[in-house]
């Protein structure tokens, strides 16, 4: 009974020290956001011309105007929708062709060396295509993200795949065990920390692709509006813009962040 009152005890105080840990880190990191924000601040006209930094108070004005009037909103559905078809289209494509070539070793030495010849190209140089084949609409902002998203869940996918334990499934293979339920059972537990990686390393590159195509053609979304500022000169709607496009990652990021939790739980079950 002392055994385990002493052990109850010292892991209360584990959790005690690493609540406390967790809690200097935040401290820590809001205040080298609140130092950067004061030097951003007090650098803005003088060490630094207005037009190219602006300040942190004249971007949050500019985000208020904004927001008060609803005029970024129009933006923000447009590239929250460009960037979540791009997403699930790239997620969805990339993981299936792991999967296939993964299964698929024949497949997989034909197609693997192509696949990653076509990834070498930069994706800039590839969105004017897109743009010409579907124009300025959503659909090639959709194809660009898509096509970047694809690559990383693609490769996560994949070799995930290739480092499945092997030796567990040969013997579940020589007790009866079908494709299914290797699938259910080995699969998808051993390759679901590749997938849930993918995932979130997508959210960035679709941003990412969705913002080129925009600034490549578009009339509408929060990259248009950035590369306008950009041409206007006007460094407070731009960093308003990246701001906004800052928090749609964040917002996705812990989304994805609550899904990988629920995930592994599942994992260990």
């Amino acid at each position: 009974m002392p055994e385990q009152m002493e052990m109850t005890m010292a892991e209360i105080a584990q959790q005690v020290r690493v609540r406390n840990q967790a809690i200097r880190l935040q401290v820590i990191r809001i205040l080298v956001i609140l130092l950067a924000l004061a030097f951003w601040q007090y650098a803005d006209g003088r060490w630094i011309p207005d037009f190219i930094i602006s300040s942190p108070t004249k971007v949050a004005v500019r985000l208020f105007t904004e927001f008060k009037t609803g005029s970024v909103w129009v933006d923000i559905a447009v590239t929250s929708e460009e960037l979540v078809l791009g997403y699930l289209i790239g997620v969805v494509s990339g993981t299936l062709i792991g999967l296939i070539l993964g299964f698929w070793q024949s497949a997989a030495v034909v197609f693997e060396p192509l696949i990653t010849a076509i990834n070498g190209i930069p994706k800039v140089a590839l969105a004017p295509l897109f743009l010409l084949a579907m124009g300025i609409g959503i659909w090639s902002k959709v194809a660009i993200a898509a096509m970047t998203v694809f690559f990383v869940m693609f490769y996560n996918t994949y070799l995930g795949m290739k480092t499945l334990p092997e030796p567990l499934i040969d013997v579940l293979r020589l007790m009866g065990a079908k494709r299914p339920t290797i699938v259910r059972k080995v699969v998808f537990p051993s390759i679901t920390p590749a997938l849930l990686a993918g995932l979130k390393a997508g959210v960035p590159f679709a941003v990412i692709g969705v913002v080129v195509g925009e600034f490549v053609a578009a009339d509408k979304g929060v990259g248009y509006q950035i590369r306008y500022a950009t041409d206007m000169y006007d460094s407070a709607g731009l960093f308003a813009g990246i701001i906004i496009l800052l928090a749609m990652i964040l917002i996705a990021g812990g989304l994805l962040s609550w899904l990988e939790q629920r995930a592994l739980r599942w994992r260990t079950k």
